[in-house]
């Protein structure tokens, strides 16, 4: 189950992710995350690109996946963006 505490801690670790094209900024700056959230016993992350077809969002969403799979020691995550599963 994952606690407020550590909703918390997911939230703040996904907005700190950079965008691997302008790594001064992060993806929380630009508005691609949308929300950190609970399902069941995984964490859902919704991300949007900030225009279609934008050839980070892949490596965006796999950084997210790892540095959120650390925080949660291996707990099972799901990215999802731009209304399809990633």
């Amino acid at each position: 189950m994952v606690t407020a505490a550590g909703l918390a801690a997911a939230r703040a670790v996904a907005a700190a992710v950079p965008d691997p094209e302008l790594p001064m900024v992060t993806v929380a700056d630009l508005g691609i995350l949308r929300d950190v959230a609970t399902e069941g016993e995984r964490l859902v992350v919704t991300i949007t690109p900030t225009y279609s077809g934008c050839p980070a969002l892949r490596e965006i969403a796999h950084d997210l996946r790892h540095r959120l799979t650390v925080l949660g020691g291996g707990r099972p995550l799901r990215t999802q963006g731009a209304r399809r599963r990633i």
